[in-house]
């Protein structure tokens, strides 16, 4: 019954690809313009017919009027300090809804100018997929299917509890909510459009996350990576140098194109990865500020503060997870390496060369130690192989980057003593200057009597 179960799900899984996966992202994804490319197969073609350009060019086009008029109609309506009754606080507001609508705008402009790198990048996905089934160790689509129908599920919870609880916040606070509501759901727009993009670009890193981690259970599986791995079938296949050899040519040629769709992520995704951590950063300024009032001065806003801060929390979530993926490719491409030294040092080709010298000192000819020469050539290029594996690695390592900086865990540290920094800038200023908006209220009024 298990071996009918388990045969079952590898056929199941074998009748996924890397395109049937990422089905259900793409069509959210082009729901709100973010998809102007094809998934299909065929990502080969060199060109399109003329009228699906067009086609390509009125979707972005369209979907850029959409974003812009409800941008426009959003600032328009706002007050000018905002949901709070601080000036800086409502500067501050309209200063990331504006940024969060110029980070939508290149993410739409974006999808279009770098279609065909990612129509290149799922093609070569597939390309390496089929490679690694060669050696019976399929990628697991259906789990990345199932992971993406989960990350839907819950951003749409989070995003319905968090609208609800805004709305009840300002039903507190204006006696007439009907244009307030229309704000929450156009900032309900903007805030989609930054999970969706982020999504995008962290699906896409999983993606080759699993296949690097898949490319070292074959190098472990076919090269010993330990002493006591030597000669036992229980933790490696016992192969002949000649397939050894083989298998090694063919990891490093996946390898290789590994890191080029890193470098295709990198290109398509970098920029847009920037803004929206960028993004981020402003919020987290604005809502730690708006927080800190809240917990001051115990105005009629807490609650507006409090849900500010929240908010941030979501947008928080979506840079750590993409910079925990990043982490997780990068700490792939060092693992690897290190099981290449392992090899290298778990090789025969230590014991031949003791075996030579040996020779060598008993001035004994090699076919009168029992050492086939054919054999030693094989196990020499065997070790030259490895060791022009390591110097590949050391030379191509897998980075997530845009350039400027690394997207790693020191990117978060950064974030957070800059947002410390600014922070504590706001404070003064608004210690400085307490009753800003009053000051202005009470000069109209002398100016009136």
């Amino acid at each position: 019954m298990y071996r009918r179960s388990v045969a079952v799900v590898m056929l199941l899984n074998e009748s996924l690809n890397v395109y049937s996966s990422m089905e259900v992202l793409y069509w959210i994804l082009r729901l709100f313009g973010y998809a102007p490319f094809r998934l299909q197969l065929d990502a080969d073609t060199p060109d399109r017919d003329a009228f699906g350009t067009w086609r390509t060019k009125l979707y972005t086009i369209s979907f850029g009027l959409v974003y812009t008029l409800a941008f426009i109609k959003f600032i328009s309506e706002l007050k000018h300090t905002g949901f709070s009754a601080s000036m800086i606080e409502g500067k501050g507001e309209r200063m990331y809804f504006t940024f969060n609508f110029f980070t939508t705008m290149y993410g739409v402009v974006n999808g279009y100018a770098v279609r065909d790198k990612i129509e290149k990048m799922l093609y070569k996905l597939h390309a390496v997929d089929q490679k690694i089934s060669q050696w019976k160790r399929n990628v697991d689509h259906r789990r990345f299917y199932r992971n993406v129908w989960a990350g839907v599920y819950l951003i749409a919870i989070v995003l319905l509890i968090y609208i609800y609880g805004t709305i009840i916040t300002c039903q507190l606070h204006e006696s007439s909510c009907n244009m307030q509501i229309l704000f929450v759901f156009i900032y309900l727009l903007f805030v989609n459009s930054y999970a969706l993009m982020m999504l995008q670009c962290t699906a896409f890193m999983e993606i080759i996350r699993t296949r690097y981690k898949l490319i070292n259970g074959c190098f472990r599986m076919y090269f010993p990576t330990s002493p006591s791995a030597v000669g036992n079938p229980s933790e490696f296949a016992i192969c002949s140098e000649k397939e050894q050899i083989n298998v090694l040519k063919q990891i490093k040629i996946l390898h290789d194109k590994l890191n080029d769709v890193v470098e295709l992520v990198n290109y398509c995704f970098s920029v847009q990865i920037t803004f929206c951590v960028g993004l981020c950063f402003v919020i987290g300024v604005v809502c730690s500020f708006g927080l800190f009032r809240a917990f001051i001065y115990r105005n009629e806003l807490f609650y507006m503060g409090v849900l500010n801060f929240i908010w941030y929390m979501y947008y928080l979530f979506f840079v750590l997870f993409f910079i925990a993926v990043g982490s997780k490719i990068t700490r792939e491409g060092k693992r690897i390496g290190i099981l290449v030294h392992k090899a290298i040092n778990c090789s025969s080709s230590s014991a031949v060369i003791n075996e030579v010298q040996c020779c060598e000192g008993a001035n004994m000819m090699l076919p009168v130690c029992n050492v086939p020469c054919a054999w030693i050539i094989l196990i020499l290029y065997l070790s030259r192989q490895l060791n022009l594996f390591s110097q590949q690695l050391l030379h191509r390592s897998p980075v997530i980057t845009c350039g400027l900086f690394v997207y790693d865990w020191t990117l978060w540290y950064t974030m957070i003593g800059a947002t410390a920094t600014y922070l504590i800038i706001l404070i003064q200023f608004d210690v400085s200057f307490p009753n800003l908006v009053n000051v202005n209220a009470t000069a109209v009024y002398r100016g009136s009597t």
